[in-house]
């Protein structure tokens, strides 16, 4: 909300000024209002003061379309040939002034918002057509015109806020679209970041298992194919079982030890609920630094335990790993940039990630709240 009001900030912050300059302006007796009817002339004035914002708010849209011009200016120029003419016909709230008004209105409604114009040109049309036709009426016809006035004009001002009420919401919704378009893209591209060198090494881990023959190869190539379907295909979706999650942790941590030359000693322990889901891949991020960080650079003794507790309520996500304090890196890697962005995406303030190292031994804790939203 926050975010469009900003964004629409000329056309609110003017009129409200325009309002309050008005109130002031009338308490100080700087500008005489009738007292009977001081709501309805700072009604019309704070209204207009909206119109002419707007206006302002789209000139750049418009300052370089002669034809544009040349069209607002035929009008306004026939306008006046209307008014010269009441004067020589002696006949207050022409007719044909109201009809030249509510055309200029509905053209400048085109000009300034298009789009918006052409999605309710028939409501728009429609209904003024109504109401210059009911005014018209009871303006010649009617013979008790003066009994009427006052509904008779307020029914042309009335539609203004309206169509002003929609076009505000039609952008709030714009605007919520492009956030979501701008935040599935990022998502979709944060995703494609995955750990592609585990699959890199993997690959080459089973060249040299062909070349040796080993019986190990076609394990590998199973598993490596399960993980990259599971990868591309499940990976695009929002959410997906907690439980085919687990198996393609499982899968990760075998094809590791098919290929670790050393023993790495590790444990896993899941306690999932049936039919909870989650957003794909987000654990695979802190299994790979335990290995990539840890036991990948540790030469003896090297240890992963691994516990995932799923519940309808909460998902509870924790690995420790030991590591060597001197082969670390100096800053973060991307992956855990990326986890914690599509975390703030997926779950915002619905999760919590705890990092923290104490005697060569990395925790890493992960929980998301379902029920929060």
């Amino acid at each position: 909300m926050k975010s469009i009001l900003h964004r629409f900030r000329p056309l609110w912050l003017g009129p409200l000024i325009a309002l309050l300059a008005t109130v002031l302006l009338a308490n100080l007796g700087v500008v005489l209002i009738d007292p009977a009817a001081v709501g309805e002339n700072v009604a019309i004035f704070t209204l207009w003061s909206l119109v002419i914002a707007f206006l302002i708010y789209r000139y750049e849209q418009v300052k370089n379309k002669g034809r544009l011009l040349i069209h607002i200016g035929t009008l306004l120029s026939l306008l006046a040939g209307v008014f010269i003419a009441e004067a020589y016909v002696e006949m207050a709230d022409n007719p044909l002034s109201f009809g030249f008004l509510t055309a200029i209105w509905i053209y400048l409604l085109f000009w300034a918002v298009p789009k918006f114009f052409n999605k309710y040109r028939t409501l728009i049309i429609g209904l003024y057509t109504l109401i210059l036709l009911t005014f018209i009426y009871g303006r010649l016809f009617s013979g008790d015109y003066f009994a009427y006035k006052e509904p008779l004009i307020f029914a042309f001002l009335w539609p203004i806020p309206c169509f002003m009420a929609l076009w505000v919401y039609e952008q709030w919704k714009w605007f919520r679209s492009l956030q979501h378009e701008k935040s599935a893209a990022e998502l979709a591209l944060l995703k494609s970041q995955i750990n592609p060198h585990f699959f890199f090494n993997t690959l080459n881990n089973l060249h040299a298992l062909t070349v040796n023959q080993a019986k190990e190869a076609p394990e590998v190539i199973v598993k490596l194919s399960e993980m990259m379907r599971y990868t591309i295909y499940e990976g695009k979706k929002e959410r997906v079982p907690v439980s085919e999650e687990v198996v393609y942790l499982q899968h990760y941590i075998e094809l590791h030890e098919i290929r670790q030359h050393q023993k790495v000693n590790i444990k896993f322990v899941d306690e999932v609920a049936e039919g909870v889901m989650v957003s794909p891949l987000l654990f695979i991020v802190l299994l790979e630094n335990a290995f990539k960080h840890g036991a990948e650079r540790l030469l003896t003794d090297a240890f992963i335990e691994v516990q995932l507790k799923a519940t309808p309520a909460q998902i509870h996500f924790e690995i420790r790993n030991n590591f060597d304090p001197e082969e670390q890196p100096s800053a973060p890697g991307i992956g855990l940039a990326n986890l914690r962005r599509r975390l703030e995406l997926v779950y915002p303030e619905q999760h919590q990630l705890l990092l923290s190292s104490d005697n060569n031994i990395y925790n890493a804790v992960l929980t998301i709240d379902l029920m929060q939203k």
